[in-house]
């Protein structure tokens, strides 16, 4: 590249990328800024940098990343209230996949190139993330320069620059990319795992479902001790959650199959919740966590598979227990938006999660070995489940959190869903 080109496309860019990232920002994985502002004047945590060249020496690394990473990466600002969020800055792979080039998006709307109903489901969630300064994802459409249209998933999150602290950096994911190898690995996986499921874990399991009942009814005679008596139910009981689990897991791989086939009917939203609430309670109350709903009083009935929607809703409730803290609560709500799409948003005050976290909550890209350090982790199939049976009915998923404020899972359902 021209040094000249390359000193001038810098000059317009180190207000928006130039960065410096600190030690304490890598070993801390929670921290929500990931980057540290530098001034213009190339001041880096006190230390004056006097020259050009140390000023494009701190700016080359941030820069080398942003543009090498074969990810999609936007850089974003919102500086007036009630306008949309503006483009200011691009990489190469975003260059690369949409077509168009940094001279031609910089300082457009980033509205103008979110397209469709799904974009419209999910544009108050771009706007409450970028008012509370939170990170979020969601399944968005993208229009390219030549007019076709990307399945994306995007994220955002919050970039502290040197100015106001406007601006976030949104990270675009092609939902079917062929490209996506350590992806498409990791679900190659997963879907092997679960085929030795069906015999290998089913089996046993129906021994263990079956003795326990056995000791449980006492049909060999009296056990004689009470306690084996609540031991077997235990018994009988995580069999149970152990089966169910099982077979959600063997449905998560239908999922992904031709042959699949949604079972719909009509039938009440609120009807389903009380069955979820009464589902949960039991935990629930154990945990000393308030649940709640809030369903608008004219929201109509659903038209779709309400058992496969009532298991992604017991997900949501159920991860949403398990990161609440004692006295917490759980809201779940239903309105209409003004398309008369359908929006269930399942809002927790728990722990949240890390950007870091959040960007991969629909991947199939599982780390076992986080269920050990922490059981209450599970194996990563709750989020991806749930996207795809609300894909399946024509809708998206979108999460925002952010660490120690809570978590708002948003399930967004087409107006054709409604009747």
């Amino acid at each position: 590249m021209n040094v000249s080109l390359l000193s001038h496309r810098i000059s317009k860019r180190l207000k928006i990328s130039d960065t410096a990232v600190s030690s304490q920002e890598i070993s801390d994985p929670e921290a929500r800024t990931i980057i540290e502002p530098r001034t213009t004047t190339g001041s880096i945590k006190g230390t004056t940098m006097g020259t050009t060249a140390g000023f494009e020496k701190d700016f080359g690394l941030f820069d080398s990343v942003f543009h090498e990473v074969s990810t999609a990466i936007i850089i974003i600002s919102n500086t007036t209230k009630g306008l949309p969020p503006e483009i200011v800055d691009i990489n190469h792979h975003f260059e690369l996949i949409t077509g168009y080039s940094f001279d031609e998006i910089q300082g457009q709307s980033l509205y103008k190139f979110l397209i469709g109903t799904k974009f419209e489901a999910n544009r108050h969630i771009i706007e409450r993330t970028i008012e509370n300064r939170q990170a979020a994802i969601f399944s968005c459409p993208w229009k390219n320069k030549n007019g076709q249209t990307l399945d994306i998933d995007m994220t955002i999150r919050p970039f502290n620059s040197h100015d106001d602290g406007s601006k976030f950096i949104c990270v675009l994911r092609e939902n079917k990319s062929e490209n996506n190898v350590r992806n498409n690995a990791a679900k190659e996986t997963k879907r092997k795992l679960l085929a030795a499921m069906h015999h290998n874990f089913k089996t046993p399991l129906n021994g263990i479902l079956g003795y326990s009942e056995v000791i449980m009814m006492e049909m060999m005679g009296p056990i004689g001790q009470e306690s084996y008596k609540t031991y077997a139910q235990d018994i009988h009981g995580a069999g149970k959650d152990l089966l169910q689990l099982i077979d959600n897991l063997l449905e998560l791989k239908e999922l992904e199959t031709t042959e699949f086939r949604l079972q719909e009917e009509r039938f009440s939203l609120g009807g389903m919740i009380a069955e979820c609430l009464k589902k949960i309670s039991s935990p629930a109350d154990k945990g000393k966590i308030h649940l709640s709903t809030n369903i608008e009083p004219d929201f109509p009935d659903i038209f779709g598979d309400k058992s496969r929607l009532q298991q992604a809703l017991h997900s949501l409730l159920t991860n949403a227990v398990k990161f609440t803290p004692p006295c917490g609560e759980i809201i779940l709500t239903a309105t209409k938006d003004k398309n008369g799409a359908g929006l269930i948003h399942c809002q927790d005050n728990g722990q949240g999660m890390p950007s870091q976290q959040l960007a991969k909550a629909f991947c199939h890209d599982t780390h076992l070995s986080d269920i050990y350090a922490s059981p209450t982790v599970g194996i990563g199939f709750g989020l991806s489940y749930v996207k795809q049976i609300i894909e399946k009915h024509g809708g998206t998923v979108s999460i925002i959190s952010s660490v120690g404020e809570g978590t708002t899972v948003t399930l967004y359902l087409p107006a054709e869903r409604l009747c």
